[in-house]
């Protein structure tokens, strides 16, 4: 699931620019001391707090894209609450990270059959937008959206499973701005073309990347591809994943590799399908919801 809120209090600037990312933290402890540069790699880690990243838009932009992969008869439209949000506030928060398994819920420790019953993320919870969080996998659409909003609901701050809208708003705003942290000739610019195919910036698929983090390999049946086991995460390394092949694959923690922000958001190509608000009634007389992430746009 991906996460995100409107309006902030009792939120703390962590640092950022309108041009690079304008990160928040919901940890006092991460606010900006007026020195230390917050937003590299190397420090990002260590901030304690829940962080989110503003997504400035206009009410003419705030609008849905076809990145060529909508069925038509999925969800074109934008609901006028949203609208209203962003004619009032001029913008949204997008969590930082995919959405971290809650700090309530403990981790497996045994490998994790894709086609056997396993609901122990199944539940309601509150999840986590932090570096170094294993992603909240296992989880269906109706979890994912009590958990979103379970994160923040007060007078001030309220949050939810992220808007098809809102994802293709944060996707153009993504577009033009550097991959990773690289400068000079190792310099890399998100091009309109990547935002459909994430072997430049992502870590779905076809795609090694160097991580700091945790590790679980997924190991896939060559015979039946609906058939794969998750193992459990090792301990903390400094590594390079495995490529996606047909037989294995790796899930890294939230935040893992540099190489996988964009506009200081982590994740958004990759890792996980992510869930999100968006309907589809795709090829059928039923709705679906639609997950975000990686090459494609998936209804389930």
């Amino acid at each position: 699931m991906e996460i995100q809120c409107q309006y902030q209090k009792n939120f703390y600037y962590v640092g950022g620019t309108l041009d690079t990312g304008v990160i928040i933290s919901d940890n006092e402890e991460d606010k900006y001391d007026g020195k230390t540069d917050r937003t590299t790699y190397e420090y990002t880690r260590s901030l304690k707090g829940n962080q989110f990243v503003w997504i400035p838009c206009n009410v003419p932009d705030y609008k849905k894209t076809s990145w060529g992969e909508q069925n038509t008869e999925w969800d074109t439209t934008t609901p006028k609450a949203e609208l209203s949000q962003i004619e009032k506030y001029g913008g949204f928060y997008v969590a930082r990270y995919e959405a971290g398994l809650a700090s309530t819920i403990s981790e497996y420790t045994g490998n994790i059959v894709h086609n056997q019953s396993f609901t122990d993320y199944n539940i309601d919870a509150v999840p986590q937008s932090k570096a170094g969080i294993i992603p909240w996998n296992f989880i269906d659409w109706t979890h994912s959206k009590t958990s979103a909003e379970s994160m923040y609901n007060n007078n001030y701050v309220s949050s939810g499973l992220i808007t098809g809208t809102q994802w293709d708003v944060m996707l153009k705003k993504m577009m033009g701005k550097t991959i990773g942290e690289t400068t000079g000739d190792n310099k890399i610019i998100l091009t309109e073309a990547d935002l459909t195919n994430s072997s430049r910036w992502g870590n779905y698929m076809n795609n090694s990347v160097q991580y700091t983090g945790r590790l679980a390999r997924v190991d896939y049946n060559s015979t039946n591809s609906n058939v794969w086991t998750l193992k459990p995460f090792q301990s903390e390394n400094t590594g390079t994943t495995a490529s996606y092949s047909s037989n294995n694959g790796d899930l890294l923690t939230t935040g893992a590799s540099k190489t996988a922000q964009v506009y200081h958001i982590y994740d958004i190509a990759g890792n996980l399908w992510e869930w999100t608000e968006e309907d589809s009634h795709y090829a059928t007389s039923g709705q679906y919801r639609v997950q975000r992430g990686g090459q494609l746009h998936r209804p389930f």
